[in-house]
């Protein structure tokens, strides 16, 4: 691969991919999916942090989740006055995956082992929830965000992990992910995405990147 984009100090990325800060279900090692609990302080702490990331670079567009986590860091970003589009795009499809009823439980051995029943059968949809195959289709939205900057400038995404350890099996060539457990960034984390000198999509960890297998993370 070619890398040399990351030699290049003034390469400009297409986007950022933010990954929202902890709420107190991350703390207590519970899925999240479709709950919606609100950042906790060191959540709040970490969206402001990546605010004063990301406020020495001019920015498009902010585009988040409609999750009020993700909402949350996408309002501290906008905070740092430093982004052309005026306000915050909520978009539904940059939601994580639903899985229903796992959501708010403890990530128990038992409850991974049950979850690992529609990773395996990706078109088996989770009741009331959706199938993996049903999340993955709609991470098209993230692509297109990422395709179609704002006057030219990179759009800041923010989402959850389930939908970066996609995009990274999309882009990576990595064979399928669990998206429960792949963790390209912990809480409060950035991922610079850069077209290299052959045109392909490179994902770079800028803050809180995983450097060693993480513990089961849901979105």
């Amino acid at each position: 691969q070619n890398m040399d984009y990351l030699s290049n100090p003034y390469a400009q990325p297409m986007a950022y991919l933010i990954r929202h800060g902890e709420t107190d279900l991350n703390a207590a090692n519970c899925f999240r999916g479709w709950e919606n609990p609100p950042l906790n302080e060191e959540g709040m702490e970490a969206a402001n942090q990546i605010a004063s990331y990301l406020s020495y670079e001019r920015i498009g567009r902010v585009v988040s989740s409609d999750l009020d986590r993700a909402l949350q860091t996408a309002e501290a970003i906008m905070g740092a006055g430093n982004v052309v589009c005026p306000y915050v795009s909520p978009d539904f499809n940059l939601r994580p995956w639903g899985i229903a009823a796992f959501a708010g439980k403890e990530k128990t051995p038992e409850n991974q082992k049950r979850l690992e029943r529609y990773i395996k059968h990706p078109d088996l949809r989770i009741p009331d929830g959706e199938s993996l195959n049903e999340f993955r289709n709609r991470q098209d939205t993230l692509l297109q965000y990422i395709h179609n900057p704002y006057e030219g400038l990179p759009t800041v995404i923010v989402t959850h992990t389930s939908n970066l350890t996609h995009l990274a099996e999309t882009i990576e060539d990595e064979g399928e992910m669990d998206p429960e457990v792949n963790d390209i960034v912990e809480p409060g984390g950035i991922v610079a995405v850069y077209l290299d000198t052959n045109g392909k999509m490179q994902l770079q960890p800028r803050l809180g990147a995983v450097v060693t297998e993480a513990e089961p993370q849901a979105s």
